[in-house]
């Protein structure tokens, strides 16, 4: 990926209370054994990402917000492309080397990079 990416988040509305992004968006869980999946925005657009994932996999979105890989980067994390049979354009972003105890800080981080940019799409 290039320092350019977007890096496209689809964010549950769980993630959305009262009409403001929550860090928990951007934090990964223990199933996702460090690895925050993301759209790779060279590859799909943030409607087609919104698109696939909620009508193809069917799965809850409220909209999607983006983090270029340089943020990603000065985060001190890392991205790469983890493309799926159904999904050529999935990714994630590595927080493996990162203890969970960080996940928290770093989330807030990615939060604020987001909200910066703003919602890239959403259908309302």
């Amino acid at each position: 990926m290039k320092a350019d990416s977007i890096l496209l988040r689809q964010v549950h509305p769980n993630f959305f209370p009262g009409e403001q992004l929550s860090s928990q968006a951007f934090f990964p869980f223990p199933k996702d054994k460090g690895k925050l999946s993301v759209y790779d925005g060279l590859l799909i657009s943030p409607a087609q990402s919104f698109e696939h994932y909620t009508r193809k996999q069917g799965l809850e979105s409220v909209g999607v917000w983006g983090i270029s890989d340089a943020e990603v980067i000065e985060t001190g994390l890392t991205s790469k492309p983890d493309p799926l049979p159904d999904s050529p354009a999935h990714a994630f972003v590595d927080f493996s080397n990162a203890s969970v105890k960080e996940y928290r800080k770093l989330a807030k981080i990615l939060k604020a990079f987001a909200i910066a940019r703003g919602c890239l799409y959403s259908q309302e």
